[in-house]
């Protein structure tokens, strides 16, 4: 089956933001703060209900030591990606130290 497009990009603000925190404790509440915040938006402004998640070790970005998601259920029973968050720890800073 093909691929559908459901959104292109001129329709939709890309968003994305970078943090450093002192410790890993810390980057794990940020995530998962903003995970909250985009749940909360999709849920409460957008109507959309979403659900919060893990993304898999395949499925994770790249180099990251986790990435947390929302995703949505579409009326097919498909899952629609809504906004992601990865926890990078210090292995993409150190691909930039080197």
């Amino acid at each position: 089956m093909r691929t559908r497009l459901f959104l292109r990009t001129a329709e939709f603000l890309w968003q994305e933001g970078h943090t450093a925190h002192a410790t890993k404790d810390e980057a794990i509440t940020e995530t998962e703060q903003m995970i909250g915040v985009y749940a909360k938006f999709a849920e409460e402004f957008m109507a959309v209900p979403v659900i919060q998640g893990l993304k898999t070790e395949s499925e994770r970005f790249a180099g990251a030591e986790e990435t947390y998601c929302i995703e949505a259920l579409m009326q097919d029973g498909k899952g629609l990606a809504g906004r992601y968050k990865s926890l990078s720890g210090t292995e993409l800073s150190q691909r930039h130290l080197m």
